[in-house]
């Protein structure tokens, strides 16, 4: 009997998809800005994007930072919690730190939670980044920021038109990752599917992921059970 349990909770987790560990990810204020100013990420750990989830504490976030268009990286230091009520009877919420973007261009935020092992729990690692595009942005969005897990974007989203699709490479340790690769966007909802979008990372670790409707999206893949990696973007 313990055998049998053991073989199907094995079973699951290889399955694609199967992994239902929370994700992290930036729930931006603005993807875009006419001209250089201001404006707010959120961080969020949860597992129905883009809805709050769990509450990260300051001090659960290791990184935090956003890098310039000229590859200037600013750390983002000063946080403070935005509260939704509770998840899993624990706060819910956002983490919200400032993004001051000085000139035109486009920026990578980015986000990283880790957890070390325990006898009762495994190690977990959540890593998150969005694009921010100041005036007529740029097209510096391929170069990896260094993350263990990451989807770096082959294409800036203002490149990218409805029914086309967005080319990614995600990265494991630096090296191409062939796995699965999830889409979602803001508004969608399903009783059957948490993924509207599904795609694979070829050896070279490219994935197309279509994108079917203009908004705000998210890019999630994951890896090891418990480490993740999401890029969320705006396709107008």
């Amino acid at each position: 009997m313990k055998k049998s349990l053991l073989y199907i909770v094995v079973w699951t987790m290889l399955l694609p998809g199967a992994a239902s560990a929370h994700d992290l990810w930036l729930n931006m204020e603005s993807h875009f800005l006419s001209q250089p100013g201001q404006t707010l990420a959120k961080v969020v750990f949860g597992h129905n994007y883009p809805h709050y989830g769990i509450l990260v504490k300051e001090d659960q976030l290791s990184e935090f930072y956003y890098i310039s268009p000229q590859g200037k990286k600013a750390e983002i230091d000063k946080t403070w919690e935005e509260l939704k009520g509770t998840s899993y009877g624990r706060p819910a919420g956002a983490r919200v730190g400032d993004v001051v973007c000085e000139q035109e261009g486009t920026y990578m935020i980015a986000a990283a939670k880790k957890r070390k092992g325990t006898k009762i729990s495994v190690p977990s690692e959540k890593y998150a980044k969005s694009i921010l595009v100041v005036g007529k942005g740029s097209q510096s969005v391929s170069t990896p920021v260094g993350h263990r897990i990451e989807i770096v974007p082959l294409k800036n989203p203002t490149e990218v038109k409805v029914g086309e699709t967005i080319p990614v490479k995600v990265l494991f340790e630096g090296k191409p990752l062939e796995t699965y690769v999830y889409g979602t966007y803001v508004g969608y909802s399903s009783e059957d599917e948490p993924f509207p979008v599904l795609a694979r990372s070829n050896s070279d670790g490219i994935a197309q992921v279509k994108i079917d409707r203009a908004g705000i999206w998210m890019i999630v893949t994951n890896h090891k059970v418990d480490f993740s990696a999401s890029l969320t973007f705006e396709i107008k």
